[in-house]
């Protein structure tokens, strides 16, 4: 777990010296800190402790950010059938979904790899099969939050996570790829990702149907 969060933060840390500060107002920034998601550029940006608390307003900054909530859930009792599965169209096991803040509302598919992340659109046709079926994901929060989809071996796993997490686990997958398969040791840092989602993560066990709810019952 210590592994783990070292790889976390490593993946998430800018390229350069220069960028270890506040994306805001410049401060150094701690090695655990809150982001932000900039809906015009469409990017995830790293931010202090004073200028996250600036960021809780909605309507903050003209709009522009949305701070990331640190929802985890664990959908213990997520319904997907395989046929539904197959018609979502997704080419590999592990995957995270996320549903936009643009008029027509569309979910995108986000599929971590070596390369990052490649990305498609769902129809409308494929995603609400998912959404009736698991009243939940009513509560996913546009842009800032993600249904991410572990099938990669039985028992499958889903959770209702922070964005910023999913892209933590792209930058793991890409930094430790190596060759066609990606090599043992990325399998057992896929496995430790998921080990501490679980465990920060509260137990969702019954359907939630008021949007926008922040709880799960554990």
């Amino acid at each position: 777990m210590r592994r783990l969060r070292q790889l976390l933060q490593e993946s998430a840390a800018p390229a350069s010296p220069s960028m270890e500060h506040c994306e805001l107002c410049r401060e150094p920034l701690a090695a655990s800190h809150r982001h932000l998601w900039d809906g015009r550029q469409r990017n995830v940006v790293c931010v202090c402790s004073a200028c996250s608390l600036l960021m809780t307003r909605e309507g903050s900054a003209g709009g522009k950010y949305r701070l990331i909530p640190q929802r985890y859930l664990a959908l213990t009792h997520f319904v997907l059938t395989d046929s539904a599965w197959r018609d979502l169209l997704i080419p590999v096991n592990m995957a995270f979904l996320i549903q936009s803040t643009q008029p027509d509302r569309h979910v995108s598919a986000f599929y971590p790899g070596p390369a990052g992340a490649v990305e498609s659109e769902l129809d409308a046709s494929q995603w609400q099969p998912v959404l009736q079926a698991n009243p939940v994901l009513d509560t996913m929060e546009l842009d800032v939050e993600a249904l991410l989809i572990n099938r990669i071996r039985a028992p499958y796993s889903y959770y209702l996570v922070p964005v910023d997490s999913c892209y933590q686990l792209v930058g793991l997958l890409r930094r430790s790829w190596h060759g066609f398969s990606g090599g043992e040791a990325v399998w057992q840092i896929i496995a430790d990702y998921f080990e501490a989602i679980q465990v920060q993560s509260h137990v969702w066990n019954q359907p939630l149907t008021v949007k926008g709810s922040m709880h799960a019952r554990s």
